[in-house]
This record gives C-alpha cells, sequence and structure tokens, in this order.
C-alpha cells in the first residue's frame, strides 16, 4: 500500500488539492438555487470525508482526506479564480494534469481507486440536487478523461 512519501511534495499538494479542483469545478457549472448550493456542498462533504471502498487506494485516500480538510488545501484552491464559470472550470480542471501524472508512481490498482474516487465526488455533487445537468456531466466526462 502506498502512503504519501511516493510523491515529492510538489506532487503530494497536486494530488491532495485535487479533491477541491473538482467541487470547485462541479460548483462553478451546476444550476444553483440556495438549496441546491446547500445539497452540493453537502454532497462534496460527505464525498471527500467518507469515500467509497476503492480496495488498496483505501489508504492513500485517508491521507488525501485528511489534507484536502485542512486549512491550507482550502487557502491554495482560493488562488484558482478566473472572470467567467467557463474560465474557471477550464483553469481548475488544467491544474487537475499534474495529480494525474502524480498519480503514475503508484501501482495500477491503488491509483485507479484513487482516480475512480475523485470521479465519484463529481458525480456525487452533480446528483445531490435535481439531476445532472448537460454542463455538470461534461466536466463529469472531462475529469473522467484527465484521469484516465
Amino acid at each position: 500500500m502506498s502512503d504519501k512519501s511516493v510523491f515529492s511534495d510538489e506532487e503530494w499538494a497536486a494530488v491532495s488539492e485535487a479533491p477541491l479542483l473538482i467541487s470547485m469545478a462541479m460548483a462553478a457549472v451546476g444550476p444553483h438555487g440556495p438549496i441546491s448550493m446547500i445539497k452540493e456542498s453537502t454532497a462534496s462533504a460527505k464525498a471527500i470525508a467518507m469515500p467509497h471502498d476503492h480496495g488498496s487506494a483505501n489508504g492513500l485516500i485517508v491521507e488525501i482526506i485528511e489534507v484536502a480538510k485542512g486549512k491550507q488545501a482550502r487557502h491554495d484552491a482560493k488562488d484558482h479564480k478566473a472572470g467567467s464559470s467557463p474560465a474557471m472550470v477550464d483553469s481548475l480542471l488544467a491544474d487537475l494534469a499534474p495529480a494525474n501524472a502524480a498519480l503514475a508512481k503508484l501501482p495500477a490498482d491503488e491509483a485507479a481507486g484513487v482516480k475512480a474516487w475523485f470521479t465519484d465526488i463529481a458525480t456525487a455533487i452533480a446528483d445531490a440536487a435535481k439531476g445532472t445537468s448537460p454542463e455538470e456531466q461534461h466536466v463529469i466526462d472531462r475529469i473522467a478523461a484527465i484521469f484516465a
């Protein structure tokens, strides 16, 4: 079972920031009313903090969760701002590439588990409100393609 010691500090930052980047990208494209925002925020927190079983990746996911919950990770995620929602989503998703590259260091089954968890986060957020919109599905598809 791998742990964060497999990664350089920069790689670990990219991997541990990915759940927040995904959450922010999904929030940027979702059709929001106040109730939907609350439901999506709750779904994001639950999908990050209580992931499904991802086999051999579970230990590493727990380490990522601990960092993702931290104040520094939230501060770092705030640096991903753009003038419009499409530009913000593009920026957030582009910033997932280093996480994907870092996951290549892991055994295939562990990398697949973490990547599936990342996609699960996006799907849970989209499903939280009144169903998945076409815009949300497009972002989920883009996230899945990044981590394919």
